[in-house]
């Protein structure tokens, strides 16, 4: 059985969606191709490694989320579970990239690949025993913890090898926990916008949510504040570096992106309760904390190796990053086939 097929994914996605799935993963294809062609191999993989931390954490995010709602005996979440599991679809893809990656530029040590290998059998050990026929709660919820120990480490040591390794001088520490914490936040929002724009779980199902994603979305912002506070009353040259490598030049724009869409916007849209039950607006939060942290590991991965891009450059990573998402949504796009609709109506 292959990880993903055109039939499967239209069943989840539709025809038209996957199929610009499908031609996004393969333009992802032919511009790591021509960089290595052309001579701009580093371009094409920085903007790799990006993609791939940000899809493979949502992947493992959304599953976490699954995790946690089981472990802490959530029940209202069981019509959107689903959603969650979907992202197991991605775990394959995502160790044969971060192989790729490994072998492309030698950026990760063995511990990585152990570290993704053991989240992703243990995310898809968790999603088989969930889904199982004849469920045994007690053994979903010790699935569940150790997913959810697995995940924690496994996206640290992520962060670490390709945000903290190459960067080659002092960083925050506060960057390992705010990795883990973005990835089950975008986990989150994907929940959140395929729920909203299929009416899963009906206008009190998207309030509990919405103030799920709004708690996330503070603690997120708390984090970033305990990244600047600290560096800028210390002033140390070499813990600056690390902020202000974001904060010049292309960069800034960028960072400037990433704390209006995934802080001041949603924190504005979400605020209000009927914003949290209305699917337009819950919707368009989530897809701005998704695009804001897509733009957040471009942040945190480009400085740290270095990368300076021309015209060129841009294209061929715009296009692996582009790549990696169609990837996604074709791994992903069979286990969204069976969500439907909670409402006959969907209302709003």
């Amino acid at each position: 059985m292959t990880w993903f097929s055109m039939e499967r994914a239209a069943l989840g996605l539709g025809q038209p969606m996957a199929r610009a799935a499908a031609a996004a993963a393969a333009m992802g294809a032919v511009a790591l191709l021509a960089g290595l062609a052309l001579g701009r191999a580093g371009a094409a993989f920085a903007a790799l490694q990006a993609g791939w931390l940000f899809f493979a954490g949502l992947a493992a995010g959304s599953v976490a989320v699954a995790a946690a709602v089981r472990v802490a005996h959530g029940e209202w979440a069981d019509a959107l579970l689903p959603i969650a599991f979907a992202g197991v679809g991605f775990f394959g893809p995502a160790f044969a990239i971060l192989a790729i990656l490994s072998l492309g530029q030698g950026v990760l040590a063995p511990r990585q690949l152990l570290a993704g290998l053991l989240v992703f059998v243990l995310g898809a050990r968790f999603v088989r025993t969930a889904r199982s026929p004849q469920v045994d709660l007690a053994r979903v919820r010790s699935a569940g913890a150790a997913y959810l120990l697995a995940y924690a480490a496994g996206v640290s040591l992520w962060a670490f090898a390709f945000v903290i390794e190459p960067a080659g001088h002092s960083i925050p520490t506060v960057v390992l926990p705010a990795s883990v914490l973005g990835a089950f936040l975008s986990g989150l929002a994907w929940i959140a916008l395929v729920a909203a724009l299929r009416d899963v779980s009906g206008a009190d199902g998207r309030h509990d949510l919405g103030k799920l994603l709004f708690g996330f979305v503070l603690l997120w912002s708390y984090l970033l504040w305990s990244l600047f506070l600290p560096t800028w009353y210390g002033n140390v040259p070499g813990e600056s570096t690390f902020l202000l490598a974001r904060w010049t030049g292309a960069y800034k724009p960028i960072a400037l992106w990433v704390i209006a869409t995934v802080s001041a916007g949603p924190f504005a849209i979400l605020f209000l309760e009927r914003f949290k039950r209305n699917r337009g607006t819950l919707a368009t939060a989530a897809a701005m904390i998704l695009l804001g942290l897509w733009a957040e590991k471009v942040l945190l991965v480009l400085p740290a190796v270095r990368m300076h891009p021309d015209r060129w450059d841009l294209a061929l990573g715009a296009a692996a990053l582009v790549g990696v998402g169609g990837l996604y949504l074709l791994s992903v796009g069979a286990g969204l086939a069976g969500i439907r609709s909670a409402s006959p109506r969907g209302a709003a």
